[in-house]
């Protein structure tokens, strides 16, 4: 691993102040799951603070984490964030959470959502800042492809989230979103998640920063076995009535070659 101890201090610091502050804000508003606003930004602000402590300037490597990075932290704040505000109401998810872990789930959830999300971040962003940090190298070919992974895993989950913005605006109470993407595998965008940090890691194993590995290796897990498709499973099939045959007929990641055959 390239860097030091205060290196990694400095960003888990970073992360975890703006995780914080939003702790503070969510015991006035009730809605725990205003800590999304941070979950995007949080990563660039570790490597901008890493990059900070840089001497001279950054190498085209560093240039190209610091704005892939920038690009995904940006524009997944945004989405989350806009989400939260037109929801304008606590997440399913964490509605549960605070029923289950009440009472004094003001003070447990600074542990058990604001801590813990610091700490996954930190650890998924230890990757690109390893591979910020080190040696100096042109960008060869294993590089050039990480960064065509990473821009179609980008280009991937905003198609995803744009289709989904757009078939909300007309979708009625109980609709299920099956066009487009997801006519051909059910979560295009955590798919996008996993392609883009595939492609990150690719840019860091070039350099010689094989911890860049945990990144995708995290991503994939939570998305896939965690508190990605299995929760959005379990909800949408509580609250979609025709998610099931969904479900059985088109693939959760691995995305089909053409639209499955709807069951008659």
């Amino acid at each position: 691993m390239f860097g030091t101890a205060v290196d990694f201090a400095l960003a888990y610091g970073v992360t975890q102040v703006g995780f914080l502050i939003l702790w503070v804000v969510s015991i006035g508003k009730r809605d725990t799951s205003i800590v999304d606003f941070w979950w995007g930004p949080g990563f660039l602000a570790q490597l901008m603070a890493v990059a900070w402590m840089v001497p001279g300037d950054l190498d085209p490597r560093g240039l190209v984490l610091l704005g892939l990075v920038g690009a995904w932290s940006l524009r997944l704040g945004f989405v989350l964030g806009r989400r939260r505000l037109l929801e304008g109401h606590e997440d399913p998810r964490y509605q549960a959470l605070r029923a289950a872990w009440d009472p004094g789930f003001w003070i447990k959830s600074l542990g058990i959502v604001f801590v813990l999300q610091a700490v996954i971040q930190w650890l998924i962003a230890v990757g690109p800042i390893s591979a910020l940090l080190a040696p100096s190298a042109p960008l060869g070919a294993l590089g050039l492809i990480g960064i065509a992974v990473a821009l179609a895993g980008l280009a991937l989950e905003t198609k995803a989230d744009a289709e989904l913005d757009a078939f909300k605006q007309t979708a009625k109470p109980g609709d299920l979103c099956t066009m487009g993407l997801r006519a051909y595998v059910r979560h295009p965008n955590y798919l996008g998640e996993i392609v883009f940090w595939i492609g990150m890691a690719a840019i860091g194993l070039e350099a010689g920063a094989w911890v860049a590995l945990i990144s995708p290796v995290l991503i994939t897990v939570f998305l896939t076995q965690v508190s990605g498709a299995p929760l959005l499973d379990e909800r949408l099939s509580e609250t979609r009535a025709g998610y099931a045959a969904y479900r059985a007929r088109v693939p959760g990641f691995l995305p089909a070659l053409r639209p499955p055959m709807r069951s008659s």
